[in-house]
């Protein structure tokens, strides 16, 4: 049986209408994605640069206690050698 060509005309218009709909909604889409996108790779990068101060200033902090470390281990070395010798001279001391 043939089809209204008034039914015809308005499911066409319809379909249309929907196929419009759906080109609009997908530019839509990928305008929003493509946004997302360049916010995201922005957000990576400031990430990034503030890791890597973070980390720049980490290895300075570092190698501070390194060297701090050094230095307390350096001044104990000396102090134990110094009662060392305090040590021995008393021992001789009290030798007859």
């Amino acid at each position: 049986m043939p089809m209204d060509p008034e039914l015809k005309a308005y499911l066409e218009d319809m379909r249309q209408g929907l196929a419009d709909h759906a080109e609009q909604l997908n530019r839509e889409t990928r305008a929003h994605a493509e946004q997302l996108n360049r916010e995201t790779r922005a957000h990576a990068e400031q990430l990034n640069r503030e890791t890597r101060i973070l980390g720049e200033d980490l290895r300075a902090q570092i190698q501070l206690i390194a060297e701090g470390v050094t230095t307390v281990r350096d001044q104990l070395g000396q102090i134990i050698a110094d009662h060392e010798e305090r040590i021995t001279q008393l021992e001789r001391l009290r030798m007859p």
